[in-house]
């Protein structure tokens, strides 16, 4: 039977969770990033359940960070008895991961932090590759690389420790921001009707627009991964800052462009986080947005526009939602300009994209 390397890019509102499987289509590897929303948990959890068995269904779960349309279903996983022991292994940076890299001994936990709570309270796999220290990168700074079961690897790609050790100092608000506060329950703002431009698109226009680079330290401590299966890639940018994924994708291919055939943008289409310096360092075939646009009206037009004047002819884009601020891209004259495809999820079943599969 033939290999099968895809992610599905689940109904996560304004967030992430990223479902990938590789190797036989029957039984195949699994690897969880991120479980989106609170809200996001009713969705995954039957998909959870229907692959659940006396051994570890996933061999990885990876909590990129700790804003709450990452987090907050990962807490719901976690807290569940029947589903918390089904990942060989669980990659987060809690709040000593940020104390040692700035090399203080002190464990430090936030007392009210449930997912450092969940994974201690049962004694589930934590960051086991990096001996229980901090997911960042290796020695040097470098991009380090891991094989995983079935004949994948995965590549931390960032945080760097510079990272970590400036979201130390927020860890406390960003924590009570993420939800994680009982106290301090997430609060969520519906888009402002009319918000969106469905005027004229010129993408040249929008793609050359000047904006300001991320600056949030939570979104510069996001886990971007690289995950290699049967000679096809599948870069997975998090919520990274653009110039850390940068970065650590230069110190990766030594300055060349890295060739991937699958790339789910950072921080949702943001136009903070896809900037032409890091698209210009990336060969994509196919571009993922995951987001509804209900809190931040994400993607940005700015990012879009970006993506489709560096990857054009032959690029695809692909949405896991259809909303207001990405009907737009389906537009049959902006098509036919640039050559692109475009594809959406529908409704609450996401979308699935192959990154391989012959």
């Amino acid at each position: 039977m033939p290999n099968v390397f895809r992610m599905h890019v689940l109904a996560a509102e304004y967030g992430d969770c990223l479902w990938v499987d590789y190797g036989d289509p029957a039984a195949p590897h699994r690897v969880l990033v991120d479980a989106g929303t609170p809200g996001t948990f009713k969705r995954l959890k039957p998909a959870l359940d229907k692959v659940r068995s006396t051994k570890p269904s996933h061999q990885l779960f990876i909590v990129t960070h700790i804003d709450a349309d990452h987090i907050g279903g990962s807490l719901s996983v976690l807290e569940d008895e029947t589903l918390a022991g089904q990942f060989s292994e669980i990659w987060f940076n809690g709040r000593h991961h940020l104390l040692q890299a700035l090399e203080e001994e002190a464990f430090g936990a936030v007392q009210g932090e449930r997912l450092t709570s969940a994974i201690l309270a049962r004694k589930l796999p934590w960051n086991r590759k990096f001996k229980g220290r901090a997911v960042v990168r290796g020695e040097d700074d470098m991009p380090i690389t891991f094989d995983l079961d079935g004949g994948a690897t995965i590549t931390v790609l960032t945080p760097s420790v510079t990272q970590l050790k400036k979201l130390l100092p927020k860890w406390d608000k960003e924590v009570t921001k993420a939800g994680l506060d009982p106290v301090h329950p997430e609060i969520e703002h519906e888009a402002t009707e009319g918000e969106e431009a469905l005027g004229a698109i010129d993408v040249e226009a929008l793609a050359a627009e000047i904006t300001s680079e991320d600056t949030a330290e939570a979104n510069g401590s996001s886990i971007a991964t690289l995950i290699e299966f049967d000679g096809c890639k599948l870069l997975l940018g998090a919520d990274a800052h653009p110039s850390v994924l940068l970065d650590g994708i230069t110190k990766l291919t030594g300055g060349k462009r890295l060739k991937v055939d699958v790339f789910k943008l950072p921080h949702h289409g943001s136009k903070a986080n896809v900037t032409n310096a890091l698209l210009d360092a990336v060969d994509a075939k196919v571009i993922v947005f995951s987001t509804n646009g209900k809190m931040f009206q994400h993607p940005d037009q700015e990012a879009v526009a970006r993506v489709i004047q560096r990857y054009g002819k032959d690029g695809r884009l692909v949405f896991n939602y259809e909303s207001d601020y990405n009907k737009v891209w389906k537009a049959k004259s902006i098509r036919d300009e640039w050559l692109y495809a475009v594809d959406y999820g529908q409704g609450e079943d996401g979308i699935t994209v192959l990154v391989h599969e012959v």
